[in-house]
C-alpha cells in the first residue's frame, strides 16, 4: 500500500517531467535508483548514515546517479536531506500508474504454476487489450500451488481461472442452491 508521501513525490515528479516533456528518462533514471538500492541495500544504509555529513550523502549520490535524469538525481537528494529515501520505490509506482493511465496501458498480473508460453501470452493479452480498450502489459508470476489455469489481477481486482477458483465457484454455486 502506498503512502501519501509516495504519492505526493510520484504526482509531483511526475507533473513536471509532463511539463518538460521528459517522461521516459525520468521513468528511466526511477526505476535505476530504485533497482540499485534495492539490490545494493548497504549502498542505500550508507547514504542514509547520520554518521556522515549531509554533504558526504549527498556527494555519494552525486557520484553513484550522475547519468540520471536532473530530476531524478533532485528527489534522491530531495528525499537523503529527510531521511526518506525509502519513499523512493512507491513514488516510483506512482509515477508508473500516472504515466500508464496516461498512455492507455494497463499492466495486468497473470499468476499460474508454469510459465505461460509465447501464445497462451499473446492470447491472453489479445483477449484483454479487447475486452479494456488498452495497451496491455502482461507480467507473469508463478505460484507452484495453483493446480492449473491463470489468476489475472489488475486494477485492483483478482479474476480466479485456476482450477481451485473454479471448483469454489462451484461449490459456492451449489451450497446456495
Amino acid at each position: 500500500m502506498m503512502t501519501a508521501l509516495e504519492k505526493e513525490y510520484g504526482d509531483a515528479l511526475f507533473s513536471l517531467a509532463q511539463e518538460e516533456s521528459c517522461l521516459d528518462p525520468v521513468l528511466e533514471g526511477l526505476t535505476l535508483a530504485v533497482d540499485a538500492f534495492r539490490e545494493n541495500p548497504g549502498y542505500l544504509s550508507l547514504v542514509q548514515n547520520p554518521a556522515l555529513t549531509k554533504e558526504e550523502r549527498l556527494d555519494l549520490l552525486d557520484k553513484a546517479f550522475h547519468g540520471v535524469h536532473v530530476y531524478v538525481l533532485h528527489l534522491l537528494k530531495l528525499l537523503c536531506r529527510r531521511s526518506a529515501l525509502g519513499l523512493l520505490p512507491g513514488a516510483l509506482e506512482q509515477y508508473k500508474v500516472l504515466l500508464y493511465a496516461q498512455r492507455g496501458i494497463l499492466p495486468v498480473e497473470a499468476v499460474s504454476a508454469v510459465p505461460l508460453t509465447e501464445e497462451q501470452r499473446q492470447a491472453l493479452t489479445d483477449r484483454l487489450s479487447a475486452k479494456t480498450g488498452k495497451t496491455i502489459l502482461l507480467e507473469n508470476t508463478l505460484d507452484p500451488a495453483l493446480l492449473g489455469g491463470v489468476k489475472l489481477r489488475y486494477e485492483g481486482k483478482e479474476l480466479d481461472g485456476t482450477a481451485a477458483g473454479r471448483l469454489s465457484a462451484l461449490r459456492r454455486s451449489l451450497t446456495q442452491a
